[in-house]
């Protein structure tokens, strides 16, 4: 026997061994990645999303004509349901850059001002809603450039 062609194969056998592994560690790594961003973009979504149904469950109460301690309360209530504070400490729990936190954390709180004008008794015509409004659609905005920003610059 032959202990060049003996060789010659051990050598064949662990380089093809090696290069599939190679590949099949690529494919994983990629894969990972893959579902890392996902989850990141699930996060995101449900954030915004979230906060986009404060505001409208917040805005349904308010208008049902309701006294002002009733509609305080109600108002609170519909914000507090909302999920909102769940889904922002979700976002805040994954490694979120400072650009994202702030922006996140500015639609918020723009909320919240929204939130406190409705419970005061300032209607949907109102100019201290409208300006709470405003500034919240703004914020929130601001954060969805910041998110799609973050997501493009995380996509491998």
């Amino acid at each position: 026997m032959n202990w060049i062609t003996v060789a010659t194969t051990a050598v064949g056998i662990v380089g093809g061994a090696g290069a599939t592994l190679s590949v099949e560690h690529i494919r994983w790594r990629r894969a990972v990645a893959d579902r890392v961003f996902q989850d990141r973009r699930d996060l995101y979504v449900d954030c915004i999303v979230t906060i986009r149904r404060a505001h409208e469950a917040m805005r349904g109460v308010s208008a049902d004509g309701r006294t002002s301690a009733e509609l305080a309360a109600s108002v609170r209530e519909a914000f507090r349901a909302s999920g909102c504070d769940e889904a922002r400490e979700r976002m805040f729990l994954i490694d979120v850059s400072n650009e994202v936190e702030v922006a996140v954390t500015a639609s918020y709180h723009t909320l919240r001002e929204v939130r406190e004008a409705l419970a005061n008794g300032h209607g949907l015509t109102s100019n201290e809603y409208n300006t709470a409004r405003e500034a919240h659609g703004n914020a929130t905005r601001a954060a969805r450039e910041v998110l799609r920003r973050d997501l493009s610059a995380n996509r491998r």
